[in-house]
């Protein structure tokens, strides 16, 4: 069975290695998202559900090297359509854990949470991650509406969500679904920015790729009467040369090319269905200084060799 995209990034996510702090700030988004609380003959119990076992595997590591607890592992099989197998994990030291996460209120959860443990930006980021893994899903770049969302019980919880994921500049917006708060993206880049931020960067590169595959697709189904040899070539050689500059600025910003290759680089992400004749008038009008097809080759070369040297580097 073909594995969602959705499913990819989370268990790329899982696979990360999380500093303590931000084990517990993704502790702290998922126990409030996918737990619950109930009183038993040990004290106060702390119940975890999710349907992905290498979420509950790295909650249960996470848990035993940050705590200590006992924990019960149960897996169960739902009863409706999709009939997903559940994973559970009952936990011990239940208020330990909540009030070293910032959680406890009460016999419940606090509403936001607590700023001692998202005080840092890596914490942050794995905060999100843990929503993303909790209650994320995300349409495979295949399909032609780009959709990223999260769905919460609470408005006031939704809303810090939202304004978190903002603080990154990702423009989410929230809705109301049914008894849900949906926090979501719709812009392919910003999915890509958020998937990115998570730690999801394989699944970034997958993403745009298809994207671009599929836009490119999508470009020559519509040239009914062009010189469509030419055009196809044009666009295989504008689609190519885009993929090289959003690797290089997803790696390492396209600020770091020289200043000509650079103005060659946003030039081409502003015109991408030029040719290399048409790019070269543009960039007289836009920079006043001449430059042949010859001379764009050499700089879309040295940003292809880039791009190519900083996937091998985030390969190894």
């Amino acid at each position: 069975m073909k594995v969602s995209f959705a499913r990819q990034v989370k268990e790329e996510v899982v696979f990360n290695d999380f500093d303590e702090c931000c084990q517990k700030a993704l502790l702290s988004s998922i126990i409030k998202i996918n737990g619950n609380l109930s009183l038993s003959n040990q004290g106060l119990l702390l119940t975890i559900r999710t349907e992905n076992a290498k979420i509950a595997s790295k909650v249960h590591k996470m848990l035993k090297e940050l705590y200590h607890p006992s924990i019960e592992f149960m897996v169960s099989r739902k009863m409706k359509l999709q009939k997903n197998n559940v994973y559970k994990l009952k936990v011990t030291k239940a208020r330990e854990i909540l009030d070293d996460l910032g959680l406890m209120n009460g016999l419940g959860f606090h509403l936001i949470p607590s700023q001692k443990i998202l005080s840092k930006e890596c914490c942050q980021r794995a905060f999100l991650a843990g929503v993303f893994l909790s209650s994320g899903s995300v349409n495979n770049p295949e399909t032609s509406n780009y959709h990223l969302e999260m769905s919460v019980n609470e408005e006031e919880y939704a809303t810090y969500i939202k304004d978190l994921m903002n603080h990154f500049d990702l423009n989410a917006k929230m809705i109301k679904r049914r008894n849900k708060y949906v926090v979501y993206l719709k812009s392919s880049e910003k999915i890509g920015d958020f998937l990115r931020a998570i730690g999801a960067s394989q699944s970034v590169l997958t993403f745009e790729s298809t994207r671009i595959d599929r836009n490119m697709s999508n470009t020559v189904n519509r040239w009914n009467n062009c010189d469509i040899a030419n055009e196809v070539k044009t666009m295989a050689s504008s689609n190519k040369q885009l993929e090289d500059i959003n690797i290089v600025d997803m790696f390492m910003g396209i600020d770091m090319l020289d200043e000509k290759t650079r103005s060659v680089a946003l030039i081409r992400r502003a015109h991408p269905d030029l040719s290399l004749n048409e790019l070269c008038d543009v960039y007289f009008q836009e920079t006043g200084q001449t430059i042949s097809k010859s001379g764009l080759h050499h700089r879309f070369k040295k940003i292809s060799d880039e791009a190519q040297k900083l996937l091998k580097m985030e390969n190894e």
